[in-house]
């Protein structure tokens, strides 16, 4: 966005206004894809965290629900998060491991194998 000469976020990554409230996409986006958090049911009755990282060393983010805020911290190899209700973390090999409301530090498990 900067490098096409923006000073805010537009709408979304490849156009729309700049005086719109939903502007912040690109805020949005990091938490929801990059940091993975999502509801996991209605609600945020339980919530779901799936880093994708990509090429990025690390990621941190603070979520609003109606049960207070989730936070999570991931690196390539673990992520760590503090949530009001009880969290599955989805890994990148797709295996699935569930924790309690809390704190919990999470171990990652390898990469999703290729599929040439």
């Amino acid at each position: 966005m900067l490098s096409t000469g923006g000073s805010a976020f537009r709408e979304c990554w490849d156009g729309g206004s700049y005086c719109h409230g939903w502007s912040a996409t690109p805020s949005r986006d990091l938490l929801v894809h990059t940091l993975g958090v999502t509801p996991a049911e209605p609600g945020y009755g339980r919530v779901r965290v799936a880093p994708r990282l990509g090429t990025l060393s690390d990621a941190r983010g603070k979520v609003p629900t109606p049960h207070g805020p989730v936070r999570a911290d991931a690196t390539p190899d673990r992520v760590r998060v503090t949530s009001p209700v009880p969290v599955e973390v989805l890994h990148p090999d797709g295996s699935l491991t569930h924790h309690p409301s809390g704190s919990s530090a999470v171990a990652l498990a390898g990469p999703a194998p290729r599929k040439d």
